[in-house]
């Protein structure tokens, strides 16, 4: 008994059993919503289980990166509307990452013009709905495009017009996954040698042509991979017949809203990331690199830009996470993501709102737990202390 008192008193026994006591009381707590849900759908006559998703679709999706055609099953649906969510959200955050570091080192410029029109654009971007954003896009500059007859031709080859942007595809991809997997190797092999010449400076204090071998496996290499796949591959070329053009890939209008609405809207916040994580940086820090000649565009390159990143990567990482959230609003115009096929189409096809809300909601956490790990990864890697 005394020993039992000891163990009680002891600080680090009694937070494991205050957390076993509220992991336990979670797990009764949530026994008992899904026991209650199973019985009041049992009395209403409603299905449970997830056999649904093996069901014919019968769904017709106008935007598909799967292969997925509407005599698939309900399951290939909802792939289809993952890809389609985690297509626009990654090109998103790459677009939006660069708009916003223009916009936010605009914003500290000299020139007063250029700092004035990139403060109006912020304070315009970070006071008014996404959902703004989204309809005028779509409705004041998408569907303001003339018709496919009067399209916009990009070198004969790609058509933009009010039903989307009309871009040639090729008949056979393997050349491009050759292609492919030359430019993934070529950057192993950029990064290999990044580190090797790390090592050798340390060792020996020799350096190593880092920046010729970069630009060589970087840029030269993909470059020439791409042509060569382009040149060796067969294109099927849109051709305009009778109302519309025939042939290609539609990148549909509401992908390209979307897009934009996101990119627009995301930059005016990283903007200020930038701008916060640029002035966070000692000014003794841009006096020196001053002091030992470098000019300002190498200075902000080698001296601020990477210690702001220490400041700027937490409240990205929230950004990043606000873009594939609010990729949900795509729902507003119709763009067949996982919101609009799954819980919109497949829900109302089959009734099964647990399962697919839940799904759903799955999805969401887990892509956005994936993001999570990898920018704290980074930002421990950068970070000057570490635990």
């Amino acid at each position: 008994m005394t020993r039992a008192f000891a163990l009680l008193n002891d600080k680090r026994v009694r937070d494991w059993l205050y957390q076993i006591a509220l992991v336990l009381g979670l797990l009764a707590l949530t026994v008992f919503f899904v026991r209650n849900a199973s019985e009041n759908m049992v009395k209403a006559g409603i299905a449970s289980g997830f056999d649904f998703l093996w069901r014919n679709s019968g769904i017709d999706v106008p935007f598909v990166l799967t292969g997925y055609t509407r005599a698939d099953n309900i399951l290939s649906l909802f792939w289809t509307g993952v890809a389609n969510t985690m297509l626009v959200t990654v090109v998103a955050i790459v677009l939006a990452t660069l708009l916003g570091f223009v916009v936010g080192i605009a914003r500290l410029s000299s020139h007063w013009l250029l700092s004035t029109v990139a403060g109006a654009y912020i304070e315009f971007v970070r006071n008014i709905p996404l959902l703004f954003f989204v309809l005028f896009w779509y409705f004041g500059v998408i569907a303001a495009l003339p018709g496919p007859r009067d399209s916009l031709g990009i070198f004969g080859v790609a058509f933009l017009n009010n039903r989307g942007l009309t871009i040639p595809l090729p008949d056979a991809p393997a050349n491009f996954r050759i292609a492919a997997f030359v430019i993934l190797a070529s950057w192993a092999a950029q990064w290999l040698a990044v580190r090797w010449a790390r090592r050798r400076k340390e060792r020996s204090g020799q350096d190593a042509p880092v920046l010729a071998i970069g630009v060589l496996l970087i840029l030269v290499v993909p470059a020439l991979a791409i042509t060569w796949a382009s040149l060796a591959t067969r294109w099927d070329i849109p051709v305009l017949r009778g109302f519309n053009y025939r042939g290609g890939f539609v990148v549909i209008p509401e992908f390209v809203a979307l897009l934009a609405a996101l990119v627009t809207y995301t930059a005016g916040f990283i903007a200020e990331i930038v701008r916060g994580g640029i002035q966070a940086v000692p000014h003794g820090q841009t006096e020196a690199a001053s002091a030992l000649g470098l000019r300002p565009r190498r200075i902000l390159t080698l001296v601020t830009i990477p210690q702001a990143l220490r400041v700027m990567i937490p409240p990205l990482t929230n950004q990043y996470l606000n873009v594939l959230k609010n990729s949900s609003f795509g729902a507003a115009i119709a763009y067949p993501d996982v919101v609009s096929l799954f819980m919109g189409s497949a829900l109302n096809n089959t009734g099964q709102a647990i399962e697919i809300i839940a799904m759903t909601l799955a999805v969401y956490l887990v892509i956005g737990l994936a993001v999570s790990a990898f920018m704290n990864w980074y930002n421990a890697r950068i970070a000057l202390v570490t635990r």
